[in-house]
């Protein structure tokens, strides 16, 4: 049974998190019903806190929407107060950002060498192997395909991806998640096609060297680093919302 009660200043004080914060996470339905006196002040349980530290933690930082997606079945979990589900939620979540931290170093040294092929792996992947090892739906890669960013095959002819397609799969997601856009990137892949590896760089800065894409890579990879403490924390969080 939760008996301690908190006025919104009080509440702000113990999580650190702004009022109009707090007010908004209660309107947009991730906190559970908040009771209010007939003055109409809102009055907050411990429940709460935790909520609203749960927000904060997963709003601390974007990074991709990807593991938005992902983090918001946190909150869900927490709003509702269903402890399993959050455990689930949130070693789903930590996970998740582990696996993007990753792909990303393994995209990072493939567009900052060379994209090529690896003749001594032979094995072909289905369109819904390679997106799980991508970590995107099977549509995104058809929307590749569309884009032309990967080579269509003819009409209803069954889709297999070699090892070389992977690897530039990879690529592919990690410039779109840090920010370029489907043209630049087209752009960026048919001149290392060409085996034009400066020349693809420039297409993506605007300049003929990799400076800002390597900062944009390190930043990324940075937000991703912090994601994952954040990850860490919600769930730890765990152990101190059993004791209520």
């Amino acid at each position: 049974m939760i008996n301690s009660c908190y006025f919104i200043k009080e509440i702000s004080a113990k999580t650190g998190v702004k009022a109009g914060t707090i007010r908004f996470y209660e309107r947009i339905g991730f906190l559970e019903p908040v009771e209010r006196m007939p003055n109409q002040y809102r009055v907050f349980n411990e429940h709460h806190i935790y909520q609203i530290q749960v927000c904060s933690l997963v709003f601390g930082g974007f990074v991709n929407t990807r593991l938005r997606k992902i983090s918001m079945n946190i909150i869900a979990a927490a709003k509702d107060w269903n402890l399993e589900a959050y455990d689930r939620a949130a070693q789903n979540y930590l996970q998740a950002v582990e696996q993007d931290i990753t792909r990303t170093k393994k995209a990072v040294s493939i567009v900052t060498k060379q994209i090529g092929k690896d003749e001594n792996d032979e094995k072909k992947y289905s369109r819904k192997e390679a997106a799980e090892l991508l970590g995107v739906t099977p549509e995104t890669i058809r929307n590749w395909e569309r884009n032309s960013l990967l080579a269509q095959k003819e009409p209803y002819s069954r889709r297999r991806y070699q090892t070389d397609e992977i690897r530039r799969m990879y690529v592919i997601r990690f410039l779109l998640d840090i920010g370029y856009s489907c043209m630049a990137i087209l752009r960026f892949l048919t001149a290392y096609d060409d085996g034009l590896d400066q020349k693809a760089t420039g297409f993506l800065l605007g300049i003929v060297e990799d400076a800002e894409l390597r900062s944009r890579a390190d930043q990324y990879l940075k937000s991703l680093i912090r994601t994952r403490t954040q990850a860490d924390t919600l769930c730890h969080l765990l152990a101190d919302m059993k004791k209520i």
